[in-house]
């Protein structure tokens, strides 16, 4: 491949891994619960990121849209076209409103997208109908059903640890509780941040890694570098720069701008995120993290019976319901210009 395509390509990778990282809230319930400061988290957040993703993600085999296509292969043109829509789109609800977006929602309205506007720029077979309406369908009872169960999953760990709060005699007791916490969602934390690295820099160059240049060995001296090495490490930078220079005001959103949190309230809505999350790797469902959290954060804030910013929750439901038609027309605008590009 030459030089300057291979370097497009790396272009696009980090461009979408900045648009993810711009995006990410992981680190969210431990600034809300004043375990980490803002500075500290996206910091933090940034170096795991880069780690999970050289380290674990060349262990996630994600095609994007392959279970959503009927007997169908994305083009290589199809599959840029889905990574630059959802990043422009990540990009821009974090920089405006600094609104949490499903990335899982920006590929299915991308992927929508392409099928769409396919036959029109010549390539014949594509349309609606190349869309598996069953596993839409089951995408989108994910994402309603899987915030509800969030939601009771939260609300009954919180209420245990509530009822196990009021038993202790004493503020101290009380306090050391909350450290313990504290202790907890910290560690929690950058374990999920790890392996969401690890996830999340899939989305960002799965086109990249079955080229044959990032298919053999580089030696440095007597040091050999696999050579996956090299998109997920540009993967992995891509999304720790975008936290640190867009995420900031995703994260300030989440962490305190729907509910107030505590040490205890923060980490059952992270548990209850990880138990849903695992259930639907399991099942082998597309879920949407930044939906859970969200509802588990309400969930927390209804169990201690605190403000809920209802504006807030408002405008973040308003953006995850117009976020598969944007992104499905970005996507349509992508694929037309890179058709007469190339």
């Amino acid at each position: 491949m030459a030089f300057l395509a291979l370097v497009g390509l790396l272009s696009i990778g980090f461009f979408v891994a900045f648009a993810i990282g711009s995006n990410d809230e992981t680190m969210s319930p431990a600034v809300g619960a004043h375990v980490f400061s803002l500075g500290t988290a996206v910091s933090l957040g940034a170096i795991v990121n880069i780690i999970g993703a050289v380290f674990m993600g060349s262990a996630v085999s994600e095609k994007v849209g392959s279970e959503l296509i009927s007997g169908r292969t994305l083009t290589m043109q199809m599959v840029c076209a889905i990574l630059i829509s959802m990043a422009i789109w990540l990009i821009l609800a974090s920089v405006s409103h600094g609104v949490p977006i499903s990335t899982t929602q920006c590929v299915v309205g991308s992927v929508i997208g392409v099928c769409v506007i396919a036959p029109f720029i010549g390539l014949q077979g594509w349309g609606l109908h190349s869309v598996n309406a069953w596993v839409l369908l089951q995408v989108f009872l994910g994402w309603i059903v899987s915030p509800l169960i969030g939601f009771v999953i939260a609300a009954a760990f919180f209420f245990v640890i509530r009822k196990a709060q009021h038993r202790a005699s004493g503020l101290y007791a009380r306090e050391r509780q909350e450290q313990i916490a504290a202790y907890g969602l910290a560690i929690f934390l950058i374990i999920t941040s790890l392996s969401r690295g690890g996830n999340d820099v899939a989305n960002a160059i799965a086109p990249l890694v079955a080229l044959p240049e990032f298919n053999t060995v580089y030696y440095i001296g007597v040091l050999a570098i696999p050579g996956v090495v090299i998109p997920l490490l540009i993967g992995g930078i891509g999304m720790g720069v975008g936290l640190i220079v867009v995420g900031r005001k995703v994260i300030q959103t989440v962490s305190t701008e729907i509910v107030s949190l505590s040490p205890s309230s923060a980490l059952s809505a992270s548990v209850a995120v990880s138990i849903v999350m695992f259930i639907g790797t399991i099942l082998g469902l597309p879920l949407s993290g930044t939906h859970v959290l969200v509802a588990a954060l309400i969930a927390v804030g209804w169990v201690e019976q605190t403000d809920i910013q209802k504006k807030q929750i408002r405008d973040i439901i308003i953006s995850w319901i117009i976020t598969v038609p944007i992104s499905a027309g970005f996507a349509m605008g992508c694929l037309y210009v890179i058709n007469l590009l190339f």
